[in-house]
Parts: C-alpha cells; sequence; structure tokens
C-alpha cells in the first residue's frame, strides 16, 4: 500500500501588501495539521473567529484583542488574549462575554469614557487595564483544558474560574495533562493550575503519599481507603510558591514536571530561585542528592514545589550578572539558561540530550560552559564574536538551540528515521535560513524566519505520515484583514483611505508565538502593518454594501 505524503510546498517570494496603517501591526493566528476535525494539510490556515465566538468570546473580539502568548503540550494548546485599553468602536459600551468569568479589575465604559489605566510601581503604565482571558483547545481528558470538567472527547473553551491579576496574563504553560497560567501584578505573580495533579504536576497539594510498603506506589489515598485516586482539578487554583513576593520570569512543563524562575528584588539585589513539582523518576526535580543511586530514586515525587539546589549569586538589580534567564523541559529532563550562556541541566539523559554524555539519569544538576564555541570549532565555522544561545528548546528526548548568529543546532534523539539513534553533540542544522524563532514539540521543530516557517522531524499525523528528515518550508500567506477584504470591494473608500494616508504599504512578518501539539501547530503572527490587535476583530463598517456602481 502507498502511503500518500502531504507536505508543503514553497511559498511565492512575492509579497502581498496590505491595504492598512503602516504604524503598527495586525496579529493573525493561524494552524497546520488538525484541530478539531478541520484540517490544513499543506499550508497554514487561518484560525477563525468563529471557533471563539462559539464559547462565548464575540463581545470580546468587537470590543478587540490582543494575543499575548501561547503553549502547546501532547494533546492540548492554550492562547492567552488581553481585552483593549479602548474598544475599537469607541461609540459603543462595553459588553461582558456571556458564560465567562472576567477577571482582573473591570468598568463598564460608558459612551465617550476612556478605560482606566493603571499604573505599575515607578508610575510605568500597565500592560492593560482590561482583563485577560485564556482559550484553551484539544483533549481534555484530565481536565486540562480549565473548563469544570473532564471529556474524553476533544473540545474547547474559555478557562473558567478567577485568572486576576492587574497586568495580565504573562504567561502560559501546558504540560502533558496539565495547565499553567501566570498573571502578573505590579511586583508579583499569581500562579493558577488546573489539570492533572495526581503524580503532583502542579505542586497544588502536599497530600501524603500510599503508607503500602511498595516504594513505587505513589498513589494519593481518601481517609480510610486503600484504593488509588486520581486527582483532577478541572478549575484553576492559585498556588502559593515561596511564601509570596515573587516574580515568575521563567516557566516550563514537562510531561508529569513542572519548572518556574522565581526572582525578588532585595536590598536592590535580584534573588533568583528555580523550584519544581512533579514526578521524578528521571531525576528531572533536581532534588535528589548528588551521588545518589537509590532505585526507585528518592524522592520519587514531590507534590509541592521544592527549590532546586542551584548555586545561584544574587546580581545588582538591572545587571545580568550569572543570572539565570530562561527554564525549559523536554519530557523527563530540565534546563536552566544563565545570561552567559551556560547551562544547568538534570534530568533523563539516555539520549545525550543534557550535553554531559549518555546516562540513565543526571539526579542532581550539572553546570556545563557555553557549548556553542566548540560545536563551531567542530564544525570550522569561523566567527569574530562568542556565539551565544539565543533560545533553548526541550523535545522528547533532544534538545535545540538557536544561536545569536541565527543557526539552529540540535543534540539527543532528533531523528528515529536515521541509523544513528542518538548523539550527545551538538549538530548544526542544515538547510535553514538565518532563523529568528525556534519551538518544538514532543517529536519535532519549527524554526521561523519573517514569514518562512520550516518543520522537520515526527510531525501532526494529518501534516506527514512519515517523519519529515531535513526542514521542509510550510506554505504561508499572511491573510487579510475582514475590513481590507470590504475595500478591496469598495474603491472608493480605499481611494479616500490612501489620500488620507493609509495606504498600501508592506510591513515586516513576525512569528510571535506558537503551541506545538501532536495534533497541530499554532502561530501567533504579527504582519508588521495595522493596530497591533487581532486581525478578526477589524471588521467593515456595517450596513454598507459595496460602492462599486455597475
Amino acid at each position: 500500500m502507498t502511503i500518500r505524503r502531504r507536505l508543503l510546498s514553497a511559498p511565492s517570494s512575492a509579497q502581498r501588501l496590505l491595504s492598512t496603517s503602516a504604524h503598527t501591526r495586525y496579529q493573525h493566528v493561524l494552524y497546520l495539521g488538525e484541530v478539531l476535525g478541520y484540517r490544513a494539510e499543506q499550508r497554514f490556515a487561518p484560525f477563525p473567529r468563529a471557533w471563539v465566538d462559539a464559547v462565548g468570546g464575540a463581545a470580546d473580539v468587537d470590543h478587540g484583542v490582543r494575543w499575548r502568548c501561547a503553549a502547546g503540550g501532547p494533546n492540548h494548546a492554550l492562547l492567552a488574549y488581553t481585552l483593549l485599553d479602548v474598544p475599537l468602536a469607541a461609540r459603543s459600551a462595553r459588553r461582558v462575554s456571556e458564560d465567562v468569568v472576567i477577571p482582573g479589575k473591570v468598568g463598564v465604559e460608558e459612551e465617550g469614557q476612556e478605560g482606566e489605566v493603571l499604573e505599575e510601581a515607578g508610575g510605568r503604565k500597565a500592560a492593560s487595564s482590561w482583563p485577560s482571558k485564556v482559550y484553551s483547545i484539544g483533549r481534555n481528558t484530565h481536565a486540562q483544558l480549565g473548563l469544570g470538567f473532564a471529556s474524553q472527547e476533544a473540545t474547547r473553551g474559555m478557562v473558567t474560574g478567577d485568572l486576576s491579576g492587574s497586568c495580565g496574563v504573562s504567561a502560559v504553560v501546558a504540560g502533558g495533562t496539565f495547565s499553567i497560567v501566570i498573571t502578573q501584578e505590579a511586583t508579583t505573580s499569581n500562579i493558577s493550575v488546573f489539570g492533572n495533579d495526581t503524580l503532583g504536576q502542579i505542586g497544588s497539594s502536599a497530600a501524603e503519599t500510599s503508607t503500602t510498603l511498595d516504594p513505587y506506589d505513589v498513589s494519593t489515598r481518601l481517609a480510610g481507603s486503600d484504593a488509588p485516586q486520581l486527582r483532577l482539578l478541572p478549575l484553576p487554583k492559585r498556588v502559593e510558591v515561596g511564601g509570596g513576593g515573587w516574580t515568575v520570569k521563567s516557566s516550563a512543563a514537562g510531561v508529569d514536571h513542572t519548572l518556574l524562575l522565581l526572582e525578588r528584588e532585595i536590598n536592590g539585589y535580584a534573588v533568583q530561585r528555580v523550584v519544581s513539582a512533579g514526578l521524578n523518576a528521571d531525576g528531572q526535580l533536581g532534588v535528589t542528592p548528588s551521588g545518589s543511586a537509590s532505585v526507585p530514586i528518592s524522592p520519587l515525587l514531590s507534590r509541592a514545589f521544592q527549590s532546586v539546589p542551584l548555586a545561584l549569586t544574587p546580581t545588582p538589580s538591572g545587571t545580568a550578572g550569572d543570572k539565570i534567564v530562561s527554564v525549559v523541559c523536554g519530557a523527563d529532563t530540565s534546563y536552566a539558561l544563565t545570561a552567559a550562556s551556560d547551562l544547568w541541566v538534570w534530568g533523563n539523559s539516555e539520549y545525550g540530550q543534557t550535553l554531559c554524555g549518555t546516562h540513565d539519569r543526571l539526579a542532581a544538576p550539572q553546570r556545563i560552559a557555553n557549548p556553542l564555541p566548540a560545536a563551531y570549532a567542530a564544525h570550522t565555522i569561523h566567527t569574530p564574536t562568542v556565539p551565544r544561545i539565543k533560545t533553548l528548546v526541550g523535545g522528547g528526548a533532544f534538545a535545540g538551540i538557536l544561536d545569536t548568529q541565527g543557526r539552529v543546532w540540535v543534540v539527543g534523539h532528533t531523528a528515529p528515521f536515521a541509523e544513528s539513534a542518538h548523539d550527545d553533540t551538538l549538530r548544526l542544522v542544515q538547510g535553514l535560513p538565518s532563523v529568528e524563532r525556534l519551538f518544538a514539540g514532543l517529536e519535532y521543530l519549527v524554526a521561523t524566519c519573517a514569514d518562512e516557517v520550516y518543520v522537520w522531524g515526527v510531525l501532526p499525523r494529518s501534516v506527514s505520515r512519515t517523519p519529515v528528515e531535513v526542514p521542509t518550508r510550510v506554505h504561508l500567506n499572511v491573510p487579510r484583514t475582514p475590513r481590507q477584504v470590504w475595500l478591496d470591494q469598495n474603491p472608493r473608500a480605499k481611494r479616500k483611505q490612501r489620500e488620507e494616508g493609509d495606504g498600501e504599504k508592506g510591513g515586516r512578518v513576525s512569528v510571535q508565538a506558537a503551541a506545538c501539539t501532536r495534533d497541530h501547530v499554532l502561530l501567533v503572527l504579527d504582519d508588521g502593518v495595522g493596530p497591533d490587535v487581532w486581525a478578526e476583530c477589524v471588521q467593515p463598517p456595517a450596513d454598507k454594501g459595496t460602492d462599486i456602481t455597475l
């Protein structure tokens, strides 16, 4: 039987000029793969407004929304947006979406009245005085969509519950079967968790583990019962980490564990902590004493966030010093990237994905120097400056690095179709232009440069049924806004717009965020023109037809 391979024609190099203002940007959400039965197999397709309207978001879209961040787990994705401070239709009062809990501080605008502008400490303007919301989509077997229930069918909806934070959502995290939403106050962060916490993945409980003699049995138990329990949180629950007063600077999740990078200012110094929770079977929590060889590993899991013992020195506020800039998770591996491009690594290293050699596990964090100078020398690449790590991503059993010169490197089990199953040294990915952004799913990578998107690995099944061995460009067209389509049908209005200085001017396309699941890839795209708002919010004038005279 012949398997038909669906991929990925190269787009035309000619760029379409957009008819709109050139000062700020329109956002577009695109998808590749299968989303709830809808398929885009050979090119990215627009994420329709109807999918947001269907879950009670129509009033928000009419008001105007700005997409803030995205995250993808193996089977579900999260997209966060913030309502604009001033509605697009200034004459109409803002309507609240039905059946959606409105987090944060909200006031209904009257005609001609502007929304309250919040200020952070020091007089800086907050990101938005309007609420943020999180749209979740995908499988909901463990209530990881935050809709108040679990279901066997894939679905979509708005995360329901209190996601308060005066500065809106700053990050979303999608793990194996759980989710985390970070909202920001003026000087602190709020951490809301939901989904599967059976193994302590989201650190919401200090429940005792089983008292049986089986050291591998870590199931929760009800009082007076010996039956193991599945612990699910169908609605967001606020979790306090470190006693409060900390800002979450970075967050990441693997299949069954979570990492958070916390920071606070004390007497003019920035103090950092990395905390972890969840399963520790491969040492991915980093809390096991160095040299421990106990089987099973101790502790086997942690139901509350614990500090990872990293040698971190407070640095003067406003300086980089030796600070950690991000934390990253593979499936069962953990990474912390420093400002100097050094790495702290721990957890599963069966395929060398930690850059510390091939080991069953690294129970305690190990520090390694910036690996890029050695990789450049091994590949005979000459550069006048020291290459540094711009982005680090983790997959199932591999890691990817985007360096400051636009090159992409991989390490670990990245090619299940190749003769060599894995490699514990950095390998340069050939055939890519200078890359700007790098993202990873559990089994594939996505690299972007302006409006060019490249994918390789084991892609979503609806895109390719066989592994894609080399970076392959996916066709992508920047969609037109509903108003742009209307202007094409109304040449007089279009001509008037040009005369007023809002003519067709091209913009530089860039990818702002991505969510990579086993079923699809979601991209949040900035087209370089138009206001900084989702393009689907920009509608043509109501009750006006075409001005074409036949």
